[in-house]
Order: C-alpha cells, then structure tokens, then sequence
C-alpha cells in the first residue's frame, strides 16, 4: 500500500483539464487492475469482518450452551442428594439436559474451528491482494510521476532550457575560460535552485490539488490485513503450505 506522494508542478499551464485526467486514468491498465484489485480487497474485508463476527457467536453460543450444561449438572446432583441416590424423572431430564447442552456446545466448538480455519485462508487471500494493491499503486504513481515528467517537458522544456543557458552565461561570464565552470557544475547549481524553489510550493493547496486529481487511487481498506504477512513472502509461503496441508486452502 504505496506511502509517498511526491509528484509536483510548479505553472499553472501545467494543469491538465479534470475531463483529461478521467480520460488518461480510464485508458490506463494499470488504474483499471488497481480498481478491480481495491474491490476485491473491500469484498475481502467484508467477508472477514463478517466471519470474525461469526466467530464472536459462536463463542457466545459455546459458553451459554456450557452454563447451562453446568447449571443442568449442579441441578441434578443437588437433586440426587436429595433422592438418597434415587433417580428420578426430574433428575434424568436434567441430566439430559446436560447431555444436550455439552452437544451443543461441542457442536459450536466445531462450528467455531471451521470459521478459525476460513479466516486463517481468508488472511492468506487479504495479504496476497493488499500486497498486489500496494505494489500497482505503485506503478500508478510512476506512471503519474513520468506523465507529470513529459507534460513538464512538453510544456515549459524550452523555457527551461533557455533559463539554464542564460544562467550558463551569467555564472561564466568575466571568467577566464580555464576558470569557467563546467556544464556539469552549472547544471547541478541550476537545479539545486530550481528545486527549492519547487519545495517551497508543496504545500500550496493548488499543487495538493493537482497532485490528489492525477494519482486518483481508489480507496484501500488494509484494516483488516495482517501487515505482516503482506510483508513477508516466505510467511505467505509457509502459511499456504499449511493450509494446503490441512486441507483449508
């Protein structure tokens, strides 16, 4: 997911209208596949959220279905006691409301490993899409980065280049030549300058802007992902070989 913004322009001629803007990112495969990705992640999402919340019911369920197993059993052992040993029809039924309720808690304890086991290939499936996210969100950045590049020098290239020259001219003149500097140190002082003054407007709201309107990244929800597994390849690989192993993937 992927975490620098760093693209800028310095004119306004540089702006590229909003209808151009939709236009290049909805030609562009690489905005199209990051789409589809960001939805499938946000389906991904909701479908763990719904399974932890799944997983949170039958843990109610298991631990009312054991109180009660528990009541059940204190019930019919004060009765018994009672009965001198005797069982009797109301000891028996409590009994097997004991049976029943343990069952059931069993059955929810069963039910609650099979939505553990979902979740555990549901992670693997969160952190190989929001890896897939971050890394074409980056290649959309780029590609907004080298667009920026070109329309830069298709806009203002030759002023710039005519700014150096002059520059050139006035850092060298009245210098013997053998004093002269090179193209080389010229250029790295030119652009030195030119950059700062560049920083000095990244924080104008019309750069912002413009910087916000040609990334254009579709929402990522990574809430719910285990960064971690993102991270790590090798723990991807080895969660898969577990699942596999086990028969949940």
């Amino acid at each position: 997911m992927s975490d620098t913004q760093s693209i800028s322009t310095t004119t306004a001629e540089l702006a590229i209208q909003p209808g151009e803007r939709v236009e290049a990112a909805l030609e562009s495969e690489s905005r199209r596949r990051l789409n589809e990705l960001a939805q499938h992640l946000a389906s991904a999402v909701q479908r763990k959220r719904a399974l932890v919340g799944k997983v949170d019911q039958m843990q109610r369920a298991k631990l009312a279905a054991q109180s009660d197993a528990a009541a059940a059993r204190q019930q019919w052992s004060a009765k018994l006691r009672d009965a001198d040993g005797n069982l009797t029809r109301d000891i028996q039924k409590l009994r097997a409301n004991e049976r029943s309720a343990l069952s059931l808690a069993e059955e929810y304890a069963a039910m609650e490993g099979e939505i553990a086991d979902e979740l555990r290939r549901l992670e693997l499936e969160l952190a190989e899409v929001a890896d897939r996210c971050l890394s074409t969100a980056n290649g959309v950045m780029s590609e907004a980065a080298s667009q920026a590049y070109e329309q830069l020098l298709t806009n203002v290239g030759d002023s710039l280049a005519v700014a150096f020259e002059l520059f050139s001219k006035a850092e060298n003149g009245g210098v013997n030549h053998g004093q002269a500097a090179d193209a080389d140190e010229l250029a790295s002082k030119f652009f030195v300058r030119l950059g700062n003054a560049v920083r000095h407007r990244l924080d104008d709201a019309t750069v912002t802007e413009q910087v916000a309107e040609r990334v254009a990244l579709p929402p990522m929800d990574l809430s719910e992902v285990n960064m971690q597994l993102v991270k790590s390849v090798s723990a991807r690989a080895k969660l898969r070989a577990q699942l596999n192993a086990e028969g949940v993937a």
